[in-house]
């Protein structure tokens, strides 16, 4: 009898460019991760190697030293498999082979280089596991020396392009300065550009752009800090952004955001990655999540030690699959995590659960229409995300008649809140910089913000307006028609299926 997946512990690590990243965690039960631990460390492993082809001893100590520390970390939780891919710097490095063959004797763990192709793959299966990635979106992992572009289409993984195009790259190329002068970054901004720019047309993204550019990695989770919002943003967003670190030098910006200042130092350059990508694909909204690569490695981890009773599979072997193109095969008949399902009651589950969720959008509904707080759009928005997650996750087993325009209207209701939210966030930004600003440039933020309410006042409209319709038609009446049951309702909470925040 196979172990349950859900008793099984993996450790997932990503040797990458800037910084090796640790996950450890077990299934969940509703096909992603549960994560029980994380650890990062900054080493800068491809430092210099695009000038001189080669890992640089100092690197490949801190290196090692950092996977003993994991390693040890990961076994004294009781991780049974530890699973760790190298990326781009290791890749493209002539020492490679000597470096992973001194991670395998003093650290104990067996390394695989991967491709682009390979890396895309798994953070998309990782990322597809915990977002609602309805609509168009394209995911930007942007590392220290490569960055991959996924396109997906309505929760499908689409074409996938694997760039020469880093934070570290282009800070050793363009970046001199402590701070970043505008004109460094912009030179970021512009290669970046070019490089997105040739790579775009075979993504086959929308011409009028995407719902969404999801940005994997701790690019993303920094940028995040510096903006009020935390977990969204737009182009105007990423200029202020940028604008702020010509101000900041590393050791500033390090300690803003609570980084370590080599990490600190090479965020500006990812920042202006961000920019141009965002710039040439006009995304509705920007997103971040954590590493879809290391979820995809623990979800292949734990398939297949739980099909294995519960043994290490081939993950801990003593071999190494370096440069590997092979892709991981799901189980016939079989939930993500490789354990049989049962469809009657899966759907029963979800039932209750989009019932739950449904329940959380029309309690939020009243506040966001009401006014007085801000955050009463964004609570919508998130609920409206949660459910939407949940219904991606359970569309198979409903009939697609009746389930695919309930389906679409939840998707309505996020996109119908977005215009609002993101005047929302923006004001409070510039108000608050307002107050810091020297008097001379009052006028001309006066003027931004006047702008900026008007808009502010016609997406509400709008945004009212619709809501009303919504609580007043069919739907509601609809939703308990179609999931009401005898089932337990479950309370909507953030770490069920899907959520987001």
């Amino acid at each position: 009898m196979n172990r349950d997946a859900g008793e099984l512990l993996a450790a997932a690590i990503d040797i990458g460019s800037n910084s090796i990243k640790m996950t450890i965690g077990r299934a969940n039960g509703h096909g992603g991760i549960e994560q029980l631990a994380w650890a990062s460390e900054v080493v800068r492993l491809g430092e210099g190697v695009a000038a001189s082809g080669r890992l640089d001893e100092r690197r490949i100590e801190a290196a090692i030293e950092t996977l003993r520390r994991f390693a040890a970390q990961a076994r004294g939780l009781g991780a049974t498999t530890i699973v760790a891919v190298a990326t781009e710097a290791t890749r493209s490095a002539v020492n490679s082979d000597a470096f992973l063959d001194r991670v395998q004797e003093e650290a104990g763990i067996d390394v695989r280089v991967i491709d682009g192709d390979e890396e895309a793959m798994l953070t998309f299966r990782g990322l597809a596991s915990e977002l609602d990635l309805s609509g168009s979106a394209l995911i930007a992992d942007i590392g220290g020396g490569s960055t991959e572009l996924i396109a997906t289409h309505d929760g499908a993984m689409g074409a996938a392009r694997s760039l020469s195009l880093g934070s570290g790259a282009l800070t050793e190329r363009f970046v001199h300065a402590d701070p970043p002068d505008i004109v460094e970054l912009a030179a970021c901004e512009e290669e970046a550009a070019r490089v997105v720019a040739a790579a775009l047309p075979s993504l086959d993204l929308p011409a009028d752009g995407v719902s969404q550019l999801v940005l994997v990695g701790g690019t993303g989770e920094y940028l995040m800090r510096l903006l009020p919002d935390g977990r969204s943003a737009n182009l105007p967003a990423l200029r202020d952004a940028l604008a702020m670190m010509t101000s900041l030098t590393a050791a500033n910006l390090a300690e803003r955001i609570a980084v370590p200042k080599a990490r600190a130092k090479v965020l500006p350059a990812g920042v202006a990655i961000v920019a141009a990508v965002a710039g040439l694909v006009t995304p509705e909204a920007i997103k971040i999540a954590h590493s879809g690569l290391r979820g995809g490695l623990l979800l292949d981890a734990l398939q297949e030690s739980a099909i294995a009773g519960g043994s290490p599979g081939r993950h801990a072997e003593t071999r190494r699959r370096r440069n590997s193109t092979e892709k991981p095969t799901r189980q016939p008949n079989a939930d993500s995590d490789g354990l049989a399902v049962d469809e009657d009651d899966f759907r029963e589950t979800m039932k209750a659960l989009i019932a739950a969720r449904w329940d959380a959008v029309w309690a939020a509904i009243p506040v966001a229409l009401e006014g007085e707080d801000i955050e009463g759009v964004h609570d919508v928005r998130v609920a409206s995300r949660r459910l939407r997650a949940a219904m991606d996750i359970a569309a198979p087993v409903f009939p697609k008649p009746w389930y695919r325009a309930l389906h679409r209207t939840a998707k309505e209701i996020t996109r119908a809140l977005g215009e609002v939210r993101d005047r929302d966030v923006l004001l409070d930004a510039i108000r608050a910089d307002r107050a810091s600003a020297p008097v001379v440039e009052h006028p001309g933020i006066d003027r931004l913000i006047d702008r900026l309410e008007r808009e502010r006042v016609a997406a509400r409209g709008e945004m009212e307006a619709f809501l009303e319709d919504l609580l007043a038609g069919p739907v509601r009446q609809e939703v308990e028609h179609r999931f009401a049951s005898g089932a337990r309702r479950p309370k909507p909470a953030a770490g069920m299926a899907g959520a987001t925040a």
